[in-house]
């Protein structure tokens, strides 16, 4: 009896030591796989991305369920190793009494006439990529921070940050309030809530002045006579007209709408004109949102401003096609290189991680099947001799596979592109 006893408590001590907590930021999510990637940081504040799966027996608190989480969301997930998630809670920070507002309160504000100061309370390096229409940086944790508010303790203050999962929306209004200002409103959906309603995001200059290269795509919107006279180094000349007929053109053809040369909707992409405000610059950002390019922003003050500070312009026609080179991210795998050990077989085992629906219209030759949601249990019929390449449609899932190899010491790259497959096993990425 004492033996049973032994083996029981044993057991449920085991079952104590394989459950873990996770807590970290979602990088990715695949709906279609049941499937989360987030970024974990540890107390030495290096990140170590970790997959977590779920099923129908998950518990959601703070969230419908997978419908209702997306980059940047903080979740805590509670799980057994190589187990799908038994419980994931969305961590959400609130806000002092009366503070919070929402984006039709915010445009409002920004739109009323009466005088207003909005802050990006997100940190410094964050804001020059992109942040609401007029807002000036003020990082709480900054030294200077009280520094960067008026004087005036009447004044309206505005702050927001990464969204409600995001702590320095209340960091910033309970500092404000303890240094006396009286007027504190909290823009709790943040810049993606800001994003999600399509409204104007604008970078700066000084940002963009370090990103003049082929992994950024800058497109000069105003008519070509203009841009010939003046444009920025690598910008694009793509009239908004343009983009407008293109639109147009993918609904007459029924097709998915794609910036030429730019199948990757996750590029950066920087849209200017003559001013911020002027309608080619608003209309041409509106399109390409609208297409799908999460990551569009205005130039703030445009070539003008541009201009003004002194940063290089160059005469003559601008260029016409784009020329966007995806950053390859750490363990992708360049196309080029892909397509050759594919061909060859080279060492190497192909793994399709798309759903049974998606593979039954068509599977590179040569490649095994493994859905995502499946991997976990089927890595042992992966050979141990060979390097596993990873695909799927258009990255997402595969960066997911390669967490999931990497941690289990399996040699493995992805392939970090949209790749379209025909029933016969040829393919195009």
């Amino acid at each position: 009896m004492k033996r049973l006893i032994v083996l029981i408590i044993a057991a449920a001590l085991a079952g104590i030591v394989q459950a873990e907590t996770v807590k970290g930021r979602i990088a990715v999510v695949s709906k279609q796989a049941g499937t989360i990637q987030i970024d974990v940081k540890g107390k030495d504040n290096k990140v170590t991305k970790v997959v977590v799966r779920t099923d129908a027996k998950t518990a959601y608190d703070g969230a419908a369920g997978l419908k209702d989480l997306g980059p940047p969301d903080l979740i805590e997930v509670q799980r057994e190793p190589g187990k799908p998630a038994s419980s994931i809670k969305k961590i959400v920070f609130g806000l002092p009494p009366g503070v919070e507002i929402g984006v039709q309160e915010l445009v409002g504000i920004m739109t009323g006439g009466q005088p207003y100061h909005l802050f990006d309370a997100r940190p410094g390096k964050r804001f020059g990529g992109g942040h609401v229409p007029g807002a000036k940086s003020a990082f709480p944790k900054d030294k200077d921070f009280l520094d960067r508010l008026p004087a005036d303790k009447d004044a309206l203050l505005v702050f927001y940050c990464g969204g409600p999962t995001c702590p320095y929306t209340g960091v910033a209004v309970k500092k404000a309030q303890a240094a006396g200002y009286s007027n504190l409103k909290g823009f709790q959906a943040g810049l993606p809530g800001w994003k999600k309603g399509k409204l104007p995001v604008h970078s700066e200059a000084g940002w963009l002045a370090k990103k003049l290269n082929p992994q950024h795509v800058i497109l000069d919107v105003r008519d070509r006579a203009a841009s010939a006279q003046a444009h920025i180094p690598g910008a694009v000349a793509l009239p908004t007209a343009e983009l407008q007929a293109l639109t147009q053109q993918f609904i007459a053809d029924k097709t998915v709408a794609e910036l030429p040369g730019v199948s990757d909707q996750r590029a950066p992409v920087i849209v200017y004109a003559d001013s911020h405000t002027s309608p080619e610059a608003l209309l041409a950002y509106k399109e390409l949102r609208n297409w799908g390019y999460g990551k569009t922003t205005i130039l703030n003050g445009g070539l003008s401003n541009w201009q003004a500070k002194g940063m290089p312009v160059e005469s003559g026609a601008a260029a016409t096609q784009i020329v966007y080179i995806k950053k390859l991210a750490p363990g992708a795998i360049a196309p080029k290189e892909f397509v050759a050990l594919q061909q060859s077989g080279d060492g190497v085992v192909l793994i399709d991680v798309r759903t049974a629906q998606e593979a039954a219209a068509g599977v590179i030759d040569g490649a095994l099947h493994m859905p995502l949601e499946q991997l976990e249990d089927r890595l042992a019929e992966l050979p141990a001799d060979k390097e596993v390449l990873i695909y799927c449609a258009n990255g997402i899932r595969a960066e997911m596979a390669h967490q999931t190899l990497t941690a289990k010491g399996i040699r493995n790259r992805y392939l970090n592109e949209t790749v379209t497959i025909a029933k016969d096993g040829s393919y195009k990425i």
